[in-house]
């Protein structure tokens, strides 16, 4: 679901300067992504102060800041933070029960890698940037 919430985000930051809001199913719609998926994501999102929906006629979804103070670590952690992502591949009662497996150095490095790059990463580069119509 994280990969559908930044596409949802980035679809939003895309029109935050013209404050346009969009629907779930015109999210849906521009990233190629399921209505109801996205709804549910947009719902999530709204929970969690990124995005401000509105009902009715001429409603929608808007980010709630500005897209280059939102990191795309920020919106990954909602929908993945209660995982953990150096799991490791020789499955339940290896790490942390003894010895750790051949891989949990590097998977550490790799996650730790990853969230650091995902913490620089706004979404100020999809501001009035749309995605090209194929």
């Amino acid at each position: 679901m994280s990969g559908c919430a930044v596409a949802a985000m980035s679809a939003l930051a895309e029109v935050f300067p013209k404050g346009i809001r969009l629907s779930s199913a015109q999210v849906a719609e521009n990233r190629n992504l399921s209505q109801p998926l996205v709804a549910k994501v947009l719902t999530q999102l709204s929970q969690y102060g990124f995005v401000h929906g509105t009902r009715g006629p001429g409603g929608g979804y808007r980010l709630a800041r500005d897209p280059a103070a939102i990191s795309v670590f920020e919106v990954v952690e909602i929908f993945e933070g209660h995982r953990d992502p150096s799991s490791c591949p020789f499955g339940p009662g290896w790490c942390g029960i003894g010895e750790p497996c051949p891989l949990h150095d590097t998977l550490v490095a790799m996650a730790d890698k990853s969230a650091a790059t995902l913490k620089k990463v706004t979404f100020a580069p999809f501001v009035d940037h749309p995605k090209e119509s194929s």
